[in-house]
């Protein structure tokens, strides 16, 4: 008799669901639709040089220790770099507060393990990264939105909450939240409120999970102080990542915390991983002593800040008046607002038709709103492409707004 595997799944995979957004890319990502999906980080960024060199470098010198399993914690010598950058930014930490994760992902899947239980209040930005909501809901914690402006999370509006679930007998466990040029959103928090969202964590006994993968990406001034150099109280989680700046199929991230979590994630992570990219740790710790590392940077800021120039000069230009967008100052993101009514799951197949892809907003909310929403990512299309793209997407708007038309 066949497995009927429907009768076999465990209540946490029961809640597991399919996201629109993968959907999305699997009908954007072909033929000759340019495509605003994937938030991935430009092929042209990659330095295969010096990956070349390096790798090679590793192989003769180290011979096989190089590429045998590490340990669970990360290569010694990669953590202590990652520390000494981040005391650079403030942030007073050593190697034994820092643990080398799978990506960001993994990083937020242990941390979701440990911390929560069935039923626990998260807090989260309203659109926010569905990456993150993803961990959360595996581990059937109760998500709340809160929602975004131009200055990010509204933390006057999380105060207000607070003590409404204090008066109820309800107290959240954790926030979450991306401060630096959002995904999907583009927005960045203010020093302000990034102040009264760390002094609201430490009156609530709120742990706050800081995920920074686009910090560095910034166009025109570096962003404000981390969360977690304004964190007294040992309230922040910080999650670190080379994906964006390095190579993303290295898989090479890593979470900062205090020293008792650090202990207690890196023993959740013998039993998911064993360890992490070994080979990786030790290309990127010879990449980052070799120096250079600040000019990569500046090379990718006048990459994707020419990038994002051109979507929002298009968007200018080819975009029916009534469509809102956000101004990103970093990142991969540009977020656009919809008339009211409009549904942009169910426009994305005539954008396709006419040979643009975007990923529909309603995906990154937890109560099914945002319907009317729309995640562009500048980061992969070229200049010409991006400029075609946003021009056969604005005609397409427009036919659907019933305002002018556009031609491609």
């Amino acid at each position: 008799m066949a497995v009927n595997w429907e009768n076999l799944w465990s209540e946490r995979a029961r809640g597991i669901v399919a996201s629109d957004i993968r959907d999305a890319f699997k009908l954007t990502e072909k033929g000759d639709v340019i495509s605003f999906a994937g938030g991935f980080p430009s092929p042209e960024a990659f330095p295969r040089g010096d990956l070349a060199q390096l790798g090679k470098a590793i192989i003769e010198e180290e011979g096989d220790v190089s590429l045998q399993y590490g340990p669970t914690e990360g290569y010694t010598e990669l953590r202590t770099l990652i520390a000494e950058q981040m005391r650079e930014q403030g942030i007073e930490v050593g190697a034994d507060n820092i643990l080398i994760t799978s990506g960001s992902q993994q990083g937020l899947d242990l941390v979701s393990r440990v911390l929560l239980d069935p039923g626990d209040l998260v807090i989260v930005e309203q659109p926010g990264y569905i990456g993150g909501l993803g961990a959360i809901n595996n581990y059937q914690g109760e998500k709340v939105g809160i929602p975004l402006d131009e200055e990010g999370l509204r933390v006057d509006v999380l105060a207000e909450r607070l003590i409404r679930w204090r008066r109820q007998g309800r107290r959240p466990k954790m926030i979450y939240v991306v401060p630096n040029f959002q995904n999907p959103a583009g927005v960045t928090l203010s020093l302000e409120r990034r102040r009264q969202l760390v002094a609201l964590a430490e009156e609530y006994e709120l742990v706050i999970l800081e995920d920074n993968p686009y910090g560095e990406l910034w166009f025109d001034k570096a962003p404000e102080p981390h969360m977690m150099s304004l964190d007294g109280g040992g309230n922040v989680i910080y999650f670190g990542s080379f994906s964006k700046v390095f190579v993303p199929g290295m898989r090479v991230a890593w979470i900062a915390a205090d020293g008792a979590v650090i202990r207690k994630l890196a023993i959740a992570k013998q039993s998911a991983d064993l360890c992490s990219n070994s080979f990786g740790q030790k290309l990127i710790c010879r990449w980052l002593k070799a120096g250079g590392y600040q000019d990569h940077l500046k090379e990718l800021r006048g990459l994707y800040r020419a990038r994002r120039d051109a979507m929002l000069a298009a968007i200018r230009e080819h975009f029916p008046k009534s469509v809102k967008y956000t101004v990103p100052q970093g990142g991969f993101f540009i977020w656009v607002e919809l008339p009211h009514g409009m549904d942009a799951k169910a426009i994305l197949p005539r954008a396709v038709a006419a040979g643009v892809g975007y990923v529909p907003g309603e995906g990154f909310h937890v109560d099914g709103t945002g319907k009317n929403t729309i995640r562009l990512a500048y980061s992969q299309a070229s200049i010409p492409a991006i400029e075609t793209g946003i021009r056969r997407l604005g005609r397409v708007l427009a036919d659907e707004i019933g305002g002018l038309s556009f031609a491609i």
